[in-house]
């Protein structure tokens, strides 16, 4: 008796995981145009202000226009004025020399020429980093910033 109990709940818990696997796969596209053509049975009937649905989709074309994830970088230089372009790349070049490991990224925010340092998914990941420069680079500032992905991550 219990055996087939077992067998039988066994069952049903494999068949609501198959059919959860099922929905899923539609789910993967485009959710509000899923919504509003409904489901197989079409239980749910869902109708969309035009303005709401403008906004979704610049939304969904601002994001697939960002590269990167949101995390946090490290700004090591950041001055204007006379001979900063030449100083940054001279920094840069100085940074890559002693930590190899590491990505550096020249921007220019005007007037201001950057360098941003690290891919750091957690903040304690850039405090980290931050902690590590600070004898080489005075004054490093943690700031939150597109990253890049790595292979690993």
């Amino acid at each position: 008796m219990t055996r087939s109990l077992l067998i039988i709940v066994c069952f049903s818990f494999s068949f609501n995981l198959v059919l959860a696997q099922g929905s899923q796969t539609a789910a993967q596209g485009d959710v509000l145009k899923t919504l509003q053509e409904g489901g197989s049975d079409d239980r749910v009937s869902l109708e969309v202000d035009s303005l709401l649905v403008s906004n979704y989709n610049k939304l969904i074309a601002k994001n697939m226009k960002s590269s990167g994830i949101p995390g946090y970088r490290i700004r090591i230089y950041s001055e204007s004025g006379i001979g900063a372009k030449q100083e940054q790349q001279q920094m840069r070049a100085r940074f890559l020399s002693l930590y190899p490991d590491q990505d550096a990224y020249n921007r220019y925010d005007e007037p201001f020429f950057k360098i941003y340092i690290g891919d750091c998914r957690t903040k304690s990941d850039a405090l980290k980093l931050q902690d590590l420069v600070r004898k080489n680079f005075p004054s490093p500032i943690v700031v939150e910033d597109f990253i890049n992905l790595k292979s690993g991550d």
